[in-house]
């Protein structure tokens, strides 16, 4: 009997695809709309093929746990018009280190969400229909600008800048657009409005984001290692007139930091153009100094060998 339930279930028109749109999950109103009675949802259940993992939804045993599957699972059971928010939305636009869990869904203030162990609920009275667009798998998930001003609040500052870089490198924002929307919410009385203005006037006259998690890094190091904020994007007129981009630079001392390309994943070729590029800029009277991807590895070591650089060539000119 149990068996006979199973597949009917299966083999109703409609629930595998709309298991498949949902990261194989599925509410027990969404069944029973297709015709699937409470009866042979329990008998799904008790034969194993398919697990209650919260009140109210079922999912395939070996799917449940993913990611998308939870963020899934928490937004079919959410009030209307509440959506994925936070570090869970920075992880689904694709910023870097936005961790798994927890799940974050913002809801507003007026309502409630019992929460699984492995979810934070925030609560909110700016429901802005054009915050929450809903992605092609059905998801409603802050807007990349909304996701930022909630990262604002939510992360340490050298966090929220890489996320912010991050952003901007995905073509998600730019500091121009970034703008507009702090000043179009900056009086609502919302947190975050002071770190965000921080990144707004540190890329203010920079033409693009970091292009990579190692200049990131850099960034980061050198600021760690008690170094003034760097000039990105440094414009330097060589002698054979041509007009380079320091990645990161500070002119009172002609001593810039870039990034730079081990042999593993550059090649030899790679490694003689960082070379003669660095020549080029010694003949001009600037110091470069180029980090691999293996100071990821030894960012303490890093730390200490670019503030000794520093101070070094600070008084080599002083």
């Amino acid at each position: 009997m149990l068996r006979m339930h199973t597949r009917s279930m299966l083999h109703r028109p409609g629930v595998i695809d709309l298991f498949s749109r949902q990261h194989w999950v599925a509410t027990v109103a969404q069944l029973g709309a297709l015709g699937i009675s409470r009866q042979s949802v329990a008998a799904a259940v008790a034969s194993g093929l398919v697990v209650r993992p919260m009140h109210g939804v079922v999912g395939l045993r070996a799917h449940c746990d993913t990611f998308e599957a939870r963020c899934t699972m928490l937004h079919l059971l959410a009030p209307p018009g509440s959506f994925l928010s936070g570090t869970t939305a920075g992880r689904i636009h694709g910023l870097r280190r936005m961790p798994a869990e927890p799940i974050e869904i913002t809801i507003h203030e007026r309502r409630r969400l019992a929460a699984p162990e492995w979810a934070t609920i925030a609560l909110t009275s700016w429901l802005d229909e054009e915050e929450r667009p809903e992605h092609p798998d059905g998801l409603s998930v802050a807007s990349p600008l909304r996701t930022l001003f909630d990262l604002a609040a939510e992360l340490p500052e050298r966090s929220f800048q890489r996320a912010a870089e991050d952003a901007w490198h995905l073509q998600l924002v730019t500091p121009g657009r970034a703008a507009e929307y702090l000043a179009a919410i900056r009086r609502r009385g919302r947190t975050g409005v002071a770190r965000f203005e921080a990144w707004l006037e540190r890329v203010a006259d920079i033409d693009r984001p970091a292009t990579t998690g190692l200049e990131q890094l850099l960034v980061d190091l050198a600021l760690s290692a008690g170094l003034p904020e760097p000039e990105r994007q440094h414009p330097l007129l060589l002698n054979s007139g041509v007009v380079i981009h320091l990645d990161l630079a500070w002119p009172d001392i002609r001593f810039a930091i870039e990034p730079g390309h081990s042999w593993w994943h550059g090649g030899d070729v790679a490694q003689r153009q960082d070379q003669q590029r660095d020549r080029e800029c010694s003949e001009v009277g600037w110091h470069v100094v180029r980090f691999d991807e293996s100071v990821w590895d030894r960012r303490q070591q890093t730390i200490r060998q670019i503030r000794s650089m520093y101070r070094a060539r600070r008084r080599d000119v002083a």
